[in-house]
């Protein structure tokens, strides 16, 4: 087993050294809040929280953009039924996504909140083929294995090192898990990577090994 494989960073919001060699990352670029694709590897969606008025306008932006190489990924997208946007309009603009990441062959990282079953079924609909992964998963090891069973990866973030998601943590297939810094900008990756290994009573490099070819097998790396 190689000694140098690199962590995942699957969905972070920081600004790591472009092809960091120890770190593999997925900068989250939110094309309609205002930011902007770099040299780095990325995602690019359009994020349920800023949908308005001009995202029809942004779709065609995203498709323009889906060509460049260093673009892995189409999201965050999603549905959260948690905010004031009308869900009606969250899903067009998410199916839409969902549709030019069938297009131009790109897996998909869904932000989704109390709306699995809409999420879903919009999957459904489209025949979606590509890898789905469900970014930030905060929900119970009954949710997570009906996910998983139909193919969906599930990343889990920093919230988890309070130990509120052990029973998952134990019982997840690695080859569904990913594991992400998103927002939280000042804690190592790595540390995450050693509470998991220590739930799971595995080595640390297993692990990484493990995550590295799902994040092979995704991404087509």
């Amino acid at each position: 087993m190689a000694t140098q494989t690199p962590y995942i960073d699957l969905h972070t919001h920081r600004n790591y050294p472009i092809r960091e060699r120890c770190i593999l990352s997925l900068k989250n670029i939110a094309l309609n809040h205002a930011e902007k694709i770099t040299n780095a590897d990325c995602s690019i969606g359009l994020h349920p929280w800023y949908i308005d008025g001009e995202s029809v306008g942004d779709l065609a932006l995203m498709a323009d953009e889906l060509k460049r190489d260093q673009v892995l990924a189409v999201g965050e997208c999603g549905l959260d039924k948690n905010i004031a946007i009308p869900l009606t309009h969250q899903q067009l603009i998410f199916d839409q996504q969902v549709l030019l990441a069938q297009t131009y062959r790109k897996p998909l990282i869904v932000h989704c909140v109390r709306a699995f079953e809409e999420v879903v079924s919009s999957l459904r609909k489209a025949n979606f083929k590509r890898a789905v992964i469900f970014h930030g998963y905060r929900k119970n090891w009954i949710l997570a294995q009906q996910l998983m069973n139909q193919g969906y990866y599930l990343s889990i973030g920093m919230h988890c090192l309070n130990g509120s998601q052990d029973e998952l943590l134990r019982n997840i297939s690695l080859a569904h898990l990913f594991l992400e810094t998103d927002t939280d900008t000042t804690t190592d990756i790595s540390l995450l990577y050693q509470y998991v290994a220590r739930v799971r009573l595995i080595e640390l490099e297993e692990l990484k090994w493990t995550l590295y070819q799902n994040y092979r097998s995704v991404f087509d790396k």
